[in-house]
């Protein structure tokens, strides 16, 4: 009796949700599929919603009282349109949300070649490291992803002596760079683009925005709100809390790795615009023409002044200038 329960479930997907997590599980006989959202690292942004293929994720509106955030935005998933692609979990920009094939994190659209990984790194020079800096990376990181160790000498000097990331909760929000007194860190984010406030839109008292901005892009100083676009994710939770529409986010450009399926063009329309969907597009148009100039076989006797193909010189300097 309890084998043929087993086999009824198998393969159907599973919610599972406490305080802290909503997991979702699709188990096969070799297989095992986890979706899993870390609520306290997820401030509903709903990029994931934006980009849902299935559009098996739905976001729940903020509760706002008096002008603060009293509960932010919750997501949750429809189990019967969900079918474990990993799309939402490849683009999370809180790394809130995880997948993974029998406990190694993976998602199965880029298994798959269907979706790029995102390009993001932090990098950190130990050699420039030095304790009078009073800590300050790992102090002000909103997601205590940063660890630093001391040790102090036998005469009595503090040293660093190693500076670990947890990659997997950092949001790659230049914080730590900025604070950074020897210039020792650099972070690379994936996202690219702008946000803009307009104050004479904000109502007075109103904070929303910056108690839902989960890494100082946007803040309160002397009781008015400031703007930090260094700072700034483009999760535009900001934008989607606004009452007014007084925050404006724009997804300019997105870092990630070579792909060539179309699903991949469907998202990155629905994050950014078409004309950066057109500007990827040349650059991988572009790639394939240098491509096959560089591999094309030249006659012996080469005039110098021939000259390459001039549309084959423009998608190399854009080429050139997103590698950069």
């Amino acid at each position: 009796m309890i084998s043929c329960i087993v086999d009824n479930m198998r393969g159907k997907i599973v919610k599972i949700e406490n305080r802290q997590e909503i997991t979702l599980k699709r188990s096969f006989l070799k297989r095992n599929y986890r979706l899993s959202l870390n609520k306290d690292l997820c401030n509903g942004c709903g990029l994931c919603a934006e980009i849902c293929p299935r559009e098996a994720i739905k976001v729940t509106a903020a509760e706002i009282t008096d002008g603060r955030l009293a509960k932010k935005p919750t997501i949750n998933f429809d189990t019967d349109s969900c079918n474990l692609c990993g799309e939402c979990a490849v683009l999370c920009p809180l790394n809130a949300l995880k997948m993974d094939v029998n406990g190694k994190e993976v998602s199965i659209v880029v298994k798959n070649e269907a979706f790029p990984v995102l390009l993001k790194e932090i990098t950190v020079a130990t050699e420039k490291c030095n304790p009078i800096c009073d800590l300050k990376c790992q102090k002000v990181c909103p997601t205590e992803a940063i660890k630093v160790t001391t040790k102090t000498q036998e005469k009595g000097q503090t040293v660093i002596t190693d500076v670990q990331i947890m990659e997997n909760s950092c949001f790659y929000c230049k914080l730590c760079q900025s604070a950074c007194p020897m210039d020792a860190i650099e972070v690379k984010k994936p996202f690219q683009g702008t946000i803009e406030l307009n104050t004479d839109l904000c109502p007075s008292g109103c904070k929303i925005c910056a108690d839902i901005c989960p890494t100082e892009a946007i803040k309160t100083e002397n009781s008015h709100v400031q703007v930090y676009p260094e700072f700034c994710i483009f999760c535009s939770a900001c934008q989607k809390v606004c009452p007014k529409e007084a925050v404006n986010v724009n997804r300019t450009w997105i870092f990630h790795s070579a792909v060539k399926a179309a699903a991949w063009l469907t998202a990155l329309k629905k994050l950014t615009s078409f004309e950066t969907v057109k500007k990827e597009l040349m650059i991988k148009s572009g790639t394939r023409r240098a491509s096959s100039v560089r591999n094309r076989k030249r006659p012996v006797l080469l005039k110098p002044e021939q000259q390459e193909d001039e549309r084959v010189k423009e998608f190399l300097e854009i080429l050139s200038k997103y590698k950069k």
